[in-house]
């Protein structure tokens, strides 16, 4: 499966302040999920779409 684009940035949970790497990839496909923080299970990001994400926490 080819990718059209991808992005990288940082997100803060906004309940608990958990931070994560984020990676968007746009992409010619569908793709449905979400994902809850780690740490409180608090929702972060919800799509249904031509993206996908992978979520890992970040090092600081």
């Amino acid at each position: 499966m080819a990718t059209w684009d991808k992005t990288k940035y940082t997100t803060l949970c906004e309940k608990c302040g958990k931070k994560f790497n984020v990676v968007k990839f746009e992409q010619p496909v569908r793709e449905k999920g979400c994902f809850n923080c780690t740490g409180c299970g608090h929702e972060i990001e919800r799509w249904n779409g031509g993206v996908d994400y992978t979520f890992t926490e970040a090092k600081d």
